[in-house]
């Protein structure tokens, strides 16, 4: 458990990462980690909780270790790739785990589908000053697809309405629109949050089966770019690379296809 340069798509969200829960409670069906999903891939089974493992004595040390040795780096890190900071089994080690990287002035960036129960660390939060932002997780636009898809996250609204409520608060406010699943949900869920929130990130859907190849997406990356626009978006958007691979002539500034231009 240390701060580490993650690689591939990953590397698209942040240049340095953390992750210090093993595994999430959240069972989205189209997790991307194979030994998760295959745990949590329940969809005719019902969905049960899978355990969270957390850090130990020793697995703290490591971390303050690495932030101390990380210090001055001057660059984002994500919370995180393997877990949600914020699921339902997490109780206090994301706060934990903030005040260790506010001590040594690291820059923090989290992505979480339950931005509702972030707000009980709004106070470390604000701490960090400009060198903070959280985002939520937007996928479905209704309850119903959502608990089939992502049966332990909160329901959309409940994330949007979390969001809104940081971004009262002078915290810096993301999206990532990645997995799409029905392009037309993700549209509308576009609509939604461009009036107030300060960047986003769009991508596709990887790693379910055939499902991406039923999907127009030069169309969608089409209508997404048209809705950021309209919404007064321009260079506040990053477009994934393997959604930018379907680009056919729409224009798309130099920062709005850099990775890093939205880090902190």
């Amino acid at each position: 458990m240390k701060i580490y340069k993650p690689a591939g798509r990953a590397r698209e969200y942040s240049p340095l990462s953390l992750n210090y829960l093993s595994h999430c409670d959240l069972g989205c069906l189209y997790c991307f980690s194979k030994r998760l999903t295959d745990m949590q891939n329940m969809k005719n089974k019902g969905f049960k909780p899978i355990q969270v493992i957390k850090p130990t004595a020793s697995d703290w040390a490591r971390i303050e270790k690495s932030a101390k040795k990380m210090q001055g780096c001057n660059e984002q890190i994500l919370l995180s790739f393997l877990h949600d900071s914020y699921c339902d089994a997490e109780v206090g080690e994301t706060r934990r785990l903030l005040k260790i990287l506010n001590q040594y002035g690291h820059k923090v960036s989290i992505l979480t589908k339950n931005p509702e129960n972030a707000l009980r660390d709004l106070d470390i939060m604000k701490a960090f000053g400009e060198r903070f932002k959280i985002g939520t997780t937007l996928t479905f636009d209704n309850d119903a697809d959502s608990l089939q898809y992502e049966p332990g996250a909160p329901l959309p609204q409940s994330r949007i309405d979390a969001l809104k409520e940081f971004e009262r608060n002078g915290i810096t406010t993301w999206s990532s629109f990645e997995p799409v699943i029905m392009p037309s949900q993700s549209l509308n869920l576009l609509n939604q949050v461009v009036g107030f929130i300060d960047h986003v990130k769009v991508g596709k859907i990887n790693h379910f089966g055939n499902y991406s190849q039923q999907i127009n997406w030069a169309q969608f990356l089409a209508d997404a770019v048209q809705i950021l626009r309209n919404g007064d978006m321009d260079d506040r958007f990053y477009i994934k690379k393997d959604l930018l691979d379907f680009n056919q002539g729409v224009y798309l500034s130099a920062n709005e296809t850099d990775m890093d231009w939205l880090n902190l």
